[in-house]
């Protein structure tokens, strides 16, 4: 790969293999992913491919206004000049496909995606999370360090899971940072694609060092409006993680419940398959390639529950066990959270600016009359304070027997409702940053269905449950 002027970040490949007669095959590979310039760039951008069987080589398809493309067969590369202006017709970004013929009908072809993008670098920030809102755009993160400036021995970097297929595209390592791109929603072309993934640093044995969240979303928790003061606190309206802050349709409620979290680990888990926790099972994540990963729960041991585990394996549950006090972290520790007037802990899982809420965020809060009513209690309630007021989820939780989702509150109030666009009596919870070294437990705040009183917090849960977290301002 050769770099010109401007700035631009070549980065990994797609691959096609053809057979011709007498099963000759031929094989053609893009040493980098895609290539992105900034807006103003003209220089060239030279990649590199590999093949196999193949010897005469031709740009076979290419974006609308990307005329000067060219092949090199001696060199064994591509060269991609960005346009420099563009005509109504003309796109910003697109696939470059190069098709590859050799003796006996063999063929082969790759694509690598090009675009004039948009680039924002988080390195600057030091956190467990980052929030990406703008679309069609390349990121960078700086992976050579962990939040608390350790250095990390990184030679690669990849996607540990993700929300949703092709959420996080093209990440590869670039000078010390994860690279990456976010597209736009399909549905919308206005909007981000949104959703949630983890990106890991890996060692040279290919031993996962750090991971970190990001939360892809046109949320902007440094907005007024996207923020609430409850007890001297400013507080996110939504939940760490929540694509959505709403109750009106089914996909809004689910979308609103955000990720959960078990006491203390910095990596979040998926939310469940369904809104209503039909079947207690968790959404589906897909691996950086778009397979859909199974990441089953397991059992907390002496070998298994502790930090370093965790850090290894951030999409696996740890459930508890009696000889744990039901804590995924055999030892017990706690101080991985901590709440405001101490320093923020290196296991918090919030973004740069944020911490996890303390409990004493959520004294007093009360439901709203109006939330209570039946057409409004769709597994949620206004929750208000000194006339501030903000939705919370009856998210349930992921068990710490388990790892199951569990959303129910026995009631016998009436009416209650089979419909799918209905309430059911459910449960909130949400962990707080504050530990209680009593019997090893942590503090959560506690809220159910068809209940006007305020929000207990604290309230004493075991740490291995999974539960939603809302984050409040440094």
């Amino acid at each position: 790969m050769k770099r010109f002027a401007g700035w631009c970040c070549v980065l990994a490949a797609a691959l096609f293999i053809s057979c011709g007669k007498d099963d000759v095959t031929g094989s053609l590979a893009f040493d980098e992913p895609a290539i992105f310039f900034s807006e103003g760039d003209t220089e060239p951008v030279t990649v590199h491919f590999t093949a196999s069987n193949l010897d005469t080589f031709s740009i076979s398809s290419k974006p609308t206004g990307w005329d000067n493309v060219v092949v090199n067969s001696a060199a064994m590369t591509v060269t991609v000049t960005p346009p420099s202006t563009f005509d109504e017709e003309d796109v910003k970004t697109g696939t470059v496909t190069l098709s590859g013929s050799g003796r006996d009908g063999a063929a082969g072809s790759a694509s690598i995606f090009v675009g004039v993008v948009a680039r924002q670098d988080l390195s600057a920030q030091r956190a467990n999370s980052y929030i990406v809102s703008q679309k069609e755009t390349n990121y960078l993160l700086d992976v050579m360090h962990r939040p608390d400036d350790a250095s990390l021995a990184t030679v690669s970097v990849g996607v540990v899971w993700q929300s949703a297929s092709s959420l996080i595209q093209y990440v590869t390592l670039d000078n010390g940072k994860a690279s990456f791109y976010v597209g736009a929603d399909s549905n919308d072309e206005t909007t981000i694609k949104s959703g949630n993934a983890v990106i890991g640093a890996y060692d040279a044995s290919g031993a996962l060092l750090w991971s970190w969240h990001i939360w892809v979303t046109a949320y902007d928790p440094s907005a007024a409006a996207g923020q609430r003061l409850f007890n001297g606190y400013t507080m996110m309206d939504r939940n760490l993680g929540a694509l959505a802050s709403g109750n009106e349709s089914t996909d809004d409620i689910r979308s609103s419940y955000g990720l959960y979290y078990q006491w203390g680990r910095k990596d979040p888990f998926i939310g469940p398959s369904t809104y209503n926790f039909a079947n207690g099972t968790a959404a589906t994540i897909y691996n950086g390639s778009n397979v859909s990963l199974s990441a089953t729960p397991v059992e907390t041991s002496s070998s298994n529950g502790t930090v370093d585990y965790a850090r290894l394996n951030p999409q696996l549950f740890l459930k508890g066990v009696e000889a744990s006090e039901y804590d995924w972290l055999w030892s017990h520790d706690a101080a991985l959270w901590t709440a405001p007037g101490t320093a923020k802990s290196l296991y918090d899982p919030c973004p740069a600016g944020w911490r996890v809420a303390p409990a004493a965020a959520f004294a007093g809060l009360t439901p709203e009359a109006a939330s209570l009513e039946w057409a409004n209690t769709k597994y949620s309630v206004t929750l208000a304070k000194d006339g501030v007021s903000s939705l919370f989820m009856g998210a349930g939780q992921r068990t710490y027997r388990d790892g199951k989702f569990q959303n129910f509150y026995f009631t016998d109030a009436d009416p209650k409702s089979t419909r799918a666009d209905e309430a059911q009596p459910w449960i909130g919870l949400y962990w707080t940053a504050d530990a209680s070294t009593a019997e090893n437990l942590s503090a959560a705040v506690y809220f159910h269905y068809g209940s006007a009183e305020a929000v207990e917090a604290p309230y004493a849960l075991r740490r291995a449950g999974g539960l939603p977290v809302r984050c409040v301002k440094e």
